[in-house]
């Protein structure tokens, strides 16, 4: 399992002008279902993906996509191995 941090190079305007590509890119993390929980940073710098998959095709997606294709965002590629499922909030 992998988390993938974005982080953007590139003004807002340019970003939210690629979010549908993002999202839809056919080669991409999400329209290949690897993507498991995702969203933006607060404040808005980027984005944190949680993704699964083998880390070769993790790199081919995000190589793939809008931001990257168009150098408005870097990633980062951060693998670990989860050693407890999540039971929801407590309290």
């Amino acid at each position: 399992m992998f988390l993938v941090e974005l982080t953007y190079q590139g003004p807002l305007e340019r970003i939210d002008e690629l979010l549908d590509e993002h999202y839809n890119n056919p080669h991409g993390l999400f329209a290949l279902g690897m993507v498991r929980l995702a969203g933006r940073l607060e404040p808005r710098t980027g984005g944190l993906m949680v993704v699964e998959g083998e880390r070769a095709e993790v790199e081919a997606a995000l190589a793939a996509d809008p931001f990257i294709v168009n150098g408005v965002a870097t990633a980062r590629i951060v693998e670990f191995h989860p050693t407890r499922p999540w039971s929801g909030p407590t309290g």
